[in-house]
């Protein structure tokens, strides 16, 4: 009685409120931020469809900067962040209209109002409310608004369409590093930070997206925050547990006018050297001089207030091998050498961590110790396991390569010394001896007699042809290690072929065998002698060869470039002998290369015998900290015994001749090192074990009428040139560069400008232009700035002058003084905003040229992963944008482009860029047609605005396709069924109407039996049987189901299937206890090929009864 009296108040009091509805303009349901739901936005494979049966039915606003109301007309399947999107017949309402009632229609395959639904609207002086219903099915989703987000460089108040061209935001980033609060819950350590810091341009406050690298890899990304935000900083939690110190970080800028706008471009910061770092990796030594390090990061502390307590101890290393034969250890499996900590080294303290660091070193020399063992090792190292005193662990396990000690008495003068091959090629030993090179081929520039230590020039015919050689190739190879550089194809005497794009080999088995700098136009290696290698490019040729020497040469290598030692009398001594000739071509070919030999390091026959590799002597502690005298401080222990008496003790006989290092990693370029062994034997095509990172080389080969032997003629004046005229250009150009002037002041540069003058006339009248005169130029101008270098004084500010010597020098020394385009700072240009190259000669509307693509344009998906693709060519600027226009190739042909994309490339090197392709556009297919395969054209751009002609990349199953990037058409290969059983792993199954479709992974489709054209049953009669079947059907079950009586339970056949597990292949099986009728069943979406469903047959094992399409299994209770 109490329970009917209680439901009859509860309905009396619902009727009552039903009366009292809330106005709709104040009383609805605000949803925000959602503007994907614009008609302008196409569904990505990653995104969540939006599925509006999830609403509970009621009044709603929008608020997106896309659009705020329905949209008034037909979007297409996919459109509106959804499968299926909504929209509204008729025109929006009026202030004046009030609340009106509209029919929404759901888009389907079945057109664009195959289901109806009644909404309501209301106009709200400024905006509209909607009273919506919940659509019947998934994936369905109202459609709001028509704008789209601004896309990069441009701008508008909404951050959406319509947008303007943004003015950039530029700064001027750089790295610093301080001490900050750690926000560790409970306790207040402080910990080293890094900053990017920069001044704020006018026009602000900005808001700032901000990138930070480590050794090239980006490590943290923040976005959308103001300048100076400490939510932009890279704590020690953002990187400690993957890199080490001595590390490079780098930070870069995009600016934003507001928080929610698109961000501009890049502002990249210089390069930071974070950790310890000695003023050189490699010294002459006298008894008792000392090392000066630079420590570049604070360390950290458990508290503010206790800073003097905490300290990092960087300790002397030595090896196990070298102590006694008593304490022989043998090496590890990998054939690692360990080290053992020493009872001295540095101290950094957290209260004066940026003070230079000092370690002494002493030495013992005697005169039985002959020239190749007057050089031992430093080694400095941390502790692996963090410290009570710096939770951070910044200073664990500090990485730092060995610093080189060569013991002597007397200082050894090198000053002016430097062998080079410039322009076609003019030569310079060591000593100072100029001479031409006449022949062609592979030759030795120079060889350590002790270590294997050497570099190599290739020559050949210049563009000219058959009248002089060119540098096209240096190659520089220590121990096992090999890096080389080749721009030519092939060595001949009468023409020049120059490769397609340059060949990199960056084959580094140990981090201490060379250092690489790729910079533009020079790219400089430092040898761990302490020589130096460097080269400056020009389009197709290497201009520009230097070497110089180290400390440890004199009397101890061989090659073209003499012996450094001051004696020109034995600049010229032929291989295999001891006497010196007057006949430079004898000389010249005493020193070839056979290319197909052992020897050869551009050839594909190379062979690194490292056998008689000797083991590194390592100095130890002078005195040693005890930790049981209490008086003992380890700051006081800082003198390393460097004696080359020290006996290193070789305990295995499994060693393995390598450096310290247990596998030979070979590296494709500076930012990504590779685990594959070189391929020497064949063609390399790839060098990483990424399989889109392919490189494609054509491997040096000798023009077959080549004659090794050829001296071409002395070249004869031409285009009206004459020794007079040549010599009046040549001193005009350097006896006027102010850089030369300014150098003599300081360093001897009489020689070298004579030089200099005669090697810029003879390149005259072997070319007949100037085009060489500029690299004759700026290799004067880099010598001089080099030997300026060299003296410690010229680096000291005087207070009378602007700034140092070598300040003043290094803003006269950049090629063609940047042509007014950019300001000399160091011997670089840096460009104004519109000018790129290494001399500022070209403007950023001049898109890249030449460029082209790995295989001919053709991405097999059996073969690669085809997530990304290499660009070869010739990049004046790191900074290079690729617009990629994404097609399909159907049976019908090739489609309109599906979508456009512009995105930044990342460069691998000066002359290959590397970019990710998008992932498949989910745009409509046809209906009639069969993927094969999905391109892009690509195109090429420094400006995002001026693009090069675009070159096209085709990705497909080659299993069952073979295409043409120039025909753009596919076919299907006969191969395809057998191809599809071997690689099953990598297909999915589908249907496409009514016959089996293998998927694969690059979006082709291959269809098993294509079937003719009386069978194509057309679409609406298809669905309509499959309707009137499950109506019969479902009839029928009804029918049983009276007369029969069956309990609650599922039959057993229909217990039997629902416990089955899914046949290999087919999706889950999806079971549904009840089936409402008062709607319609839509079709599951179909993400790969968005066709109607059509009836399949299940193979139940103790139940063959026909299923439906979609897999339901109804019980009726």
């Amino acid at each position: 009685m109490y329970q009917t009296d209680c439901f009859i108040i509860l309905a009396v009091i619902c009727t009552l409120l039903k009366g009292f509805d809330s106005e709709p303009c104040s009383s609805y349901t605000l949803i925000s931020g959602q503007y994907k739901r614009s008609i302008a936005y196409t569904i990505k494979s990653t995104d969540i469809a939006v599925s509006d049966n999830f609403l509970s039915e009621g009044w709603y606003r929008f608020d997106s900067g896309a659009g705020n109301d329905m949209v008034t007309q037909a979007p297409t399947v996919t459109q509106c962040g959804t499968i299926y999107p909504i929209w509204m017949q008729g025109t929006l309402p009026t202030d004046i209209d009030g609340e009106v009632t509209r029919i929404a229609c759901i888009v389907s395959f079945l057109g664009q109002c195959s289901t109806q639904l009644t909404i309501r609207v209301k106009s709200c002086a400024g905006y509209r409310v909607y009273y919506l219903v919940k659509p019947p099915q998934t994936s369905t989703g109202y459609c709001i608004g028509t704008e789209s987000p601004c896309p990069v460089g441009q701008t508008s108040n909404t951050s959406f369409t319509p947008c303007e061209d943004m003015p950039p935001i530029s700064t001027i980033p750089s790295v610093n590093v301080s001490l900050e609060y750690s926000d560790t819950p409970g306790i207040k350590p402080v910990e080293p930070v890094f900053k990017c810091l920069f001044d704020e341009p006018d026009g602000g406050p900005f808001w700032y997206d901000t990138y930070w690298y480590i050794n090239t890899d980006l490590v943290k990304v923040v976005e959308s925050q103001l300048s100076m935000s400490n939510q932009s900083w890279l704590y020690p939690k953002d990187w400690v547990d993957m890199y080490n110190l001595n590390m490079v970080v780098k930070c870069s800028v995009r600016g934003r006018y507001s928080e929610i706008s698109t961000p501009g471009h890049h502002n990249y910061s210089d390069d930071f050297l974070a950790g310890l770092f000695p003023s050189s990796f490699s010294y002459g030594v006298k008894e008792g001089e000392t090392l000066n390090l630079t420590v570049t990061v604070p360390v950290g502390c458990f508290g503010e207030d206790f800073r003097e307590l905490c300290k990092a101890s960087i300790y002397i290393l030595t090896p196990t091998y070298q102590s006694s034969a008593s304490s022989c250890q043998n090496f590890s499996n990998q054939g690692e050498v360990s080290f053992d900590e020493n009872g001295c080294g540095i101290l950094i303290e957290s209260s004066t961590w940026w003070e230079e660091k000092v370690l002494k070193v002493t030495g013992k020399t005697d005169g039985l110790i002959n020239v190749r063992d007057r050089d031992v090792f430093i080694r400095l190292g941390t502790r692996t396991t963090k410290t009570a005193e710096d939770l951070s662990g910044v200073w664990n396990n500090l990485t730092m390569p060995d610093i080189r000690i060569f013991l002597h008495d007397e200082d050894k003068k090198l000053a002016n010394m430097l062998c080079y091959a410039n322009t076609d090629p003019r030569m310079q030993t060591f000593d100072g001896t100029p001479w031409s090179a006449y022949l062609a081929g592979e030759f030795v520039m120079y060889r350590d007699r002790q270590r294997l230590i050497s570099v190599h020039a290739l020559f050949s015919s210049c563009i000219w042809g058959g009248q002089g050689f060119c540098g096209c190739g240096i190659a520089v190879r220590v121990e096992n290690s090999l890096f080389a550089y080749r721009t030519c194809q092939e060595i001949s005497n009468s023409y020049s072929k120059p490769l397609v794009h340059h060949d990199t080999v960056y084959h580094i088995c140990d981090d201490r065998h060379m250092v690489v700098d790729i910079g533009n136009p020079w790219t400089k290696i430092i040898l761990p002698n302490g020589a130096i290698v460097e080269y400056q490019i020009g389009q197709d040729w290497l201009y520009n060869i230097h070497i110089t020497p180290s400390i440890f040469d004199e009397d101890n290598v061989e090659g073209l470039c003499g012996n450094p030692n001051g004696d020109t009398t034995d600049d010229f001594i032929p291989q295999g002998s001891s006497f010196p000739t007057d006949n430079f071509p004898i000389f010249q070919d005493s020193w070839r290369i056979d290319i197909n030999s052992t020897e050869s390091l551009f050839g594909v026959s190379t062979v690194f015998n490292i056998s008689y590799f000797e083991l590194q002597k390592y100095c130890d502690c002078a005195d040693e900290f005890s930790q049981t005298n209490a008086d003992d401080l380890f700051s006081d222990f800082y003198a390393a015994n460097c004696s080359i008496t020290t006996e290193a003790i070789l305990c295995s006989e499994k060693t393995t001749f390598q450096s310290f290092t247990s596998t030979c990693r070979q590296y494709q370029n500076r930012y990504k090192r590779d685990v594959n062994e070189m391929d020497f034997e064949h063609q390399i095509e790839k060098r990483s074990v990424d399989s889109d990172d392919i490189i494609e080389v054509a491997p040096l080969t000798i023009d077959p009428n080549f004659d090794p032997n050829v001296i071409p003629p002395t070249p004869s004046w031409k285009n009206g040139w004459n020794e007079s005229s040549a010599r009046a250009y040549c001193e005009n150009i350097i006896l006027n560069n102010q850089a030369r002037i300014s150098c003599q002041t300081y360093v001897p540069m009489e020689k070298s400008t004579d030089i200099s003058l005669t090697q810029c006339m003879e390149d005259i009248r072997d070319s007949g232009t100037t085009e060489f005169s500029k690299y004759t130029l700026e290799s004067l101008n880099k010598f001089c700035f080099d030997q300026i270098k060299k003296h410690e004084k010229y680096h000291i500010k005087n207070d009378t002058e602007e700034g140092s010597v070598v300040d003043i020098i290094g803003k006269l020394v950049c090629p063609n003084d940047c042509s007014a385009n950019g300001i000399c700072n160091e011997g670089q240009c840096k460009c104004f905003s519109s000018y790129i190259g290494a001399d500022c000669s070209l403007t950023h509307s001049t898109p890249p040229t030449n460029a082209t693509l790995p295989e001919s344009g053709l991405c097999r998906t059996s073969k690669r992963a085809c997530a990304k693709t290499n660009i070869y060519g010739f990049f004046q600027s790191d900074v290079v944008y690729v617009k990629l226009e994404e097609f399909e190739i159907t049976d019908l042909g090739r489609t309109n482009t599906l979508s456009t994309e512009i995105v930044p490339a990342t460069p691998s090197s000066p002359t290959i860029l590397r970019i990710d392709f998008p992932t498949p556009s989910r745009k409509k297919r046809s209906s009639s047609g069969y993927t094969y395969g999905r391109g892009f054209q690509i195109s090429l751009s420094y400006d995002e605005i001026h693009f090069s002609e675009s070159m096209t990349v085709i990705i497909y199953n080659d299993a069952c396709y073979s295409c043409s990037a120039s025909t753009l058409t596919c076919n299907v290969t006969s191969t395809c069924e057998e191809s599809i059983t071997k690689n099953n792993t990598d297909i999915q199954s589908t249907t496409v109407h009514g016959q089996n479709v293998d998927q694969f992974s690059d979006g082709s489709s291959t269809p098993q039996s294509a079937p003719s054209e009386d069978s194509k049953i057309p679409l609406a009669l298809t669905i309509s049987l499959c309707i009137i079947s499950v109506i019969i059907l479902g009839v029928v079950c009804v029918l049983l189901y009276l007369k029969l009586k069956p309990n609650t339970q599922l039959s057993p056949a229909i217990n039997y299937i629902k416990n089955q597990p899914p046949e290999c292949g087919q999706p889950p099986i999806q079971h549904y206890e009840t089936l409402k009728y008062d709607r319609n069943i839509s079709p599951p979406p179909d993400y790969e090929f968005p066709s109607p469903p059509v009836a399949d047959t299940f193979k139940a094992k103790p139940d063959s009864r026909p299923k439906t399409a979609s897999s339901l299994v109804i019980s009726f209770n």
